[in-house]
């Protein structure tokens, strides 16, 4: 169903195009923004990130210098230190001291030598000497029985000395000191590190801190942060207005925890602020924003405004399914530029033009589909009607219902193999469908439907197809295979029927282990109620006679007519020959009781000859020759007999029938078989226009012997295709010899099967013709529809090969067969010709019913048709008025030699 205009678009295309633009240019714009505040903010981010590790390392830099400078300063301070405590030492020398051997009096002379010193110099205010084992032995000022208490207890030289007393920290100097007597000692010194020692290290911008157990000591500032608490595990800033710096501790005192720690801090100014940086980066990505916005941006929005115009156009097209105003004006709006979006409105336009063309021709295709008489269909795997044309409504005679499947109109006989077939389809094993079926009707009329399904394209797997009625035609086809296999005057299993049914009671024996009799029957004298009555009395009396025999057999025998006044009785499942005798004699007995036919009274006898299987013979065409030889057998032994073949199996006949193939065999391998020719006449003027080539033999013995015995003979043998061979060749070499005479003809030869299957067949032919410069297309091949039909498959490709290479193909004794419309549609063939069963009944209204539709048959195929057996001119003239294209048959030549028929050409053949 069609959507009202607001469901399916906006109103109108103004409305169109302001939906379409606001929704993609307030994507474009609601993008733009995100990327800009998202580059925005990390990029002021990132540089006040990055600013700042750089002001880091700026200072860290300038911190290590700075330490570095403290360290100098403290390596020069400590020179100074040691120079001075050897100045000291140096005095004490050269004073003497120790010169006296009085000890006493030299350490009064000692502490004299301090006391004199203090208050002059702020150097070494305190001290101690340590005698030649280590042992304080004198001290002096404030500090000096504090350091004595700590030189007794520690072994090792201390590097400081803490006074908690004075809170003051000094740097401990000894240096060696001559005692006289009592060797050489350590001269220990106390300097103090306060304030004044912390100015001379400091330099311009930094401060230092002497901390001990948390408390400044000493600073380069002076006493203004004497008594600090600072903690022991302190680590703030070192650097004023900056980020913090590590603490340092410096090697000057010593490197033990428990050591006065020296703090350092420098004050670093800052170049920029963060909030600076910070507002100086966001303010320089908006430029660039800014600038992106109108190199980029204004081409997007256009760019988007342009594929708003091809969504608009699509739309509107899609609605009102027509290349309007409105679609063609947003077309040219798309493409305002020659690019991609250009290109795309482009194609756009040339889709909707296919899609529009598309449409009127489907359109047209479905108006079409309409008038046939066919059904189109197409349907889900599982058989559901996706479509169907109105024509298979018409054909199913239904009316479509939704979820309705295609087997719930189908024969119920049918439909299983239907839907076995659908099934294999589905499956891939099969990439089509062909076939018959019955319609189930609501009517419960039967209607016979060709179909053909293929598979689709549709995702999930649809079936296409079309079905039509061949009701007429399959009645038709019907009605001709059945007169192909029964006689039409009894309504009996002819020849043909009656050799299928044999091959099938030879196998059945062959599991069973029982007998097949086979007998041929020949009707006594009936030439006389023919001669005395007339031909129809004669033919009330063969089906009267036919019906009777019928009737006594049993269901599983066969009653078939040979041919004129001869039948053929076909008993199956017997014991023994007894249980064969016993049915004959019911027959015998049937034909004994008189039959009135009018006025007339007749009492048939017959003679018989049977063969049987497996005693008398292993095939169905030994049978068959058998059966005849004990029939001939019979009638001359003075007729209204039964002979069976076991009877006279050492008689003079079967040493002739086998002397006849061995001088075949001989005959065949000398080339002594001829060829002669039979004309083919144009049905309208009569005159020769092609001819057929046939086999003769002529033995030194027996004389001429029948195609009908000699050929079969061939077959059973394996020679016929060295037979057919010769033939071939003998009728190529005189068309060759007439052609050159100026007659230009055409000729027909027969091919039987073992030839056909040669697989250089079609070379060694067109090798032949090539050698004589005939042309291929003056040379029709003759194959018998049972040949045709025995392998369709590869018969047709064989013949298909054959047509292609240029040969025409008849298929001849059409209508003996199994054909069906089908198989002969597939059959690559150009004529065929019609059996001479047909063409002596065409007078009959029966027989002229079935020539017609031979005729229409092969006028719907395209095919021309060769009538055989024409022997008189009014049969002629009644196959001329239904349309049969050409004619062969006694009444205009018999089989000739190529001598004779050269003769005859002369005053007969056609230049037409």
């Amino acid at each position: 169903m069609p959507r009202t205009p607001s469901e399916s678009s906006p109103a109108s295309p103004s409305a169109w195009r302001d939906v379409a633009r606001h929704s993609l240019q307030r994507q474009l714009v609601a993008r733009f923004a995100l990327v800009f505040l998202i580059v925005t903010l990390s990029g002021s981010l990132l540089a006040l990130l990055g600013y700042q590790m750089l002001a880091q390392q700026a200072q860290r830099r300038s911190a290590d210098e700075a330490v570095r400078h403290l360290e100098r300063s403290y390596a020069s301070l400590q020179e100074t230190w040691l120079r001075n405590a050897d100045e000291v030492k140096s005095q004490v020398d050269f004073m003497r001291v120790f010169a006296q051997g009085d000890q006493a009096a030299n350490w009064l002379r000692l502490r004299a030598y301090f006391a004199a010193l203090e208050g002059k110099l702020d150097r070494f205010p305190s001290g101690a000497v340590l005698n030649d084992k280590g042992r304080p032995v004198f001290h002096y000022g404030s500090e000096g029985p504090g350091l004595a208490r700590r030189l007794a207890v520690e072994p090792t030289r201390p590097r400081w000395f803490y006074s908690a007393e004075h809170r003051t920290v000094y740097a401990v100097q000894m240096v060696p000191l001559w005692l006289g007597a009592q060797g050489t000692g350590q001269l220990v010194m106390l300097q103090p590190v306060d304030h004044g020692v912390l100015r001379q290290l400091g330099a311009a911008g930094i401060k230092l801190y002497l901390v001990h157990e948390g408390q400044v000591l000493a600073s380069s500032g002076g006493s203004q942060d004497y008594g600090r608490q600072i903690p022991a595990d302190y680590s703030g800033p070192l650097v004023e207005g900056a980020q913090a710096q590590e603490q340092r501790l410096l090697p000057m005192l010593a490197d033990d925890a428990a050591a006065p720690r020296l703090v350092l801090r420098q004050n670093v100014g800052q170049v920029l602020s963060p909030v600076l940086v910070l507002v100086g980066s966001f303010t320089l990505m908006a430029l660039l924003a800014a600038v992106l916005w109108l190199v980029l941006g204004r081409w997007a929005s256009s760019g988007a405004r342009r594929i708003a115009s091809l969504s608009q156009a699509t739309s509107l097209f899609a609605r009102d399914h027509a290349l309007s105003a409105p679609v063609e004006q947003a077309l040219e709006r798309a493409q305002s530029d020659p690019d991609e979006i250009g290109e795309m409105a482009e194609a756009s336009r040339t889709l909707m033009q296919s899609v529009l063309q598309h449409d009127e021709e489907h359109f047209a295709h479905l108006q079409t589909l309409d008038m046939l008489e066919e059904g189109v269909v197409e349907l889900a795997a599982d058989g559901r009607y996706l479509r169907a044309s109105p024509g298979w409504a018409r054909l199913a005679g239904i009316e479509m219902q939704p979820g309705a499947r295609i087997f719930d109109h189908i024969h119920r006989e049918d439909m299983e193999n239907l839907q076995q077939q659908f099934q294999q389809l589905a499956e891939a094993e099969k990439s089509s469908l062909s076939g018959r079926l019955r319609l189930r009707r609501p009517d419960a009329k039967e209607l016979w439907i060709e179909y053909r399904f293929i598979s689709g394209t549709r995702r999930g797997g649809s079936v296409r197809g079309v079905l039509r009625d061949i009701t007429q035609s399959y009645q038709l086809e019907k009605h001709v295979t059945h007169m192909a296999l029964h006689d039409a005057l009894t309504g009996l299993p002819n020849r043909v029927l009656l050799e299928d049914r044999c091959k099938m009671a030879v196998r059945s024996a062959e599991r069973s282990g029982l007998t097949v009799a086979l007998g041929f029957l020949d009707l006594d004298h009936f030439k006389h109620v023919n001669d005395q009555f007339g031909h129809k009395t004669g033919d009330e009396l063969l089906v009267a006679l036919s019906a009777a025999m019928r009737h006594c057999l049993r269901a599983g025998d066969t009653l078939a007519r040979w041919g004129g006044d001869e039948f053929v009785v076909l008993l199956t499942d017997l014991g023994s020959q007894a249980d064969a005798e016993e049915a004959i004699s019911k027959l015998a007995a049937v034909c004994q009781t008189p039959i009135r036919l009018g006025e007339a009274e007749f009492n048939a006898t017959f003679s018989m000859g049977v063969a049987l299987f497996p005693a008398d013979a292993k095939t169905v065409e030994t049978l068959l020759s058998q059966a005849d030889r004990a029939m001939f057998a019979a009638k001359q032994q003075g007729r209204n007999t039964v002979r069976f073949f076991s009877e006279i199996a050492q008689r003079e006949e079967d040493r002739k029938a086998l002397y006849i193939q061995n001088r075949l065999a001989t005959a065949i391998r000398e080339g002594k078989i001829q060829t002669w020719f039979q004309p083919i006449v144009d049905a309208k003027t009569r005159r020769v226009v092609s001819c057929e080539a046939l086999a003769r033999w002529q033995d030194e013995t027996y004389g001429w012997v029948s195609p009908a015995t000699f050929v079969p003979m061939a077959e059973n043998l394996g020679l016929i295709r060295e037979m057919g061979q010769q033939v071939w060749k003998q009728a190529i070499d005189n068309l060759h010899r007439w052609r050159q005479r100026g007659l230009d003809m055409r000729i027909s030869v027969n091919v039987s099967r073992r030839q056909l299957f040669t697989p250089t067949f079609t070379a060694d032919l067109l090798e032949d013709l090539d050698r004589l410069a005939i042309p291929v297309s003056v040379v029709d091949l003759e194959i018998t529809e049972s040949v045709a039909m025995e392998d369709a498959e590869h018969t047709e490709k064989r013949l298909a090969e054959l047509t292609e290479a240029g040969f025409g193909i008849a298929i001849d004794d059409f209508g003996t067969g199994f054909s069906s419309l089908s198989q002969l549609h597939d059959m690559p063939a150009s004529k065929i010709k019609i059996d001479i069963s047909f063409v002596r009944r065409a007078k009959t209204e029966q027989g002229s019913q079935l020539i017609q539709a031979v005729v229409k048959i092969a006028s719907a195929f395209g095919l021309q048709t060769v009538a055989e057996g024409v022997e008189t001119e009014d049969i002629a003239d009644v196959l001329t008025a239904q349309g049969v294209s050409l004619l062969q048959g006694y009444y205009f030549g018999k089989p000739m030699s190529a001598e004779d028929f050269g003769r005859y050409l002369a005053d007969n053949f056609s230049a037409a």
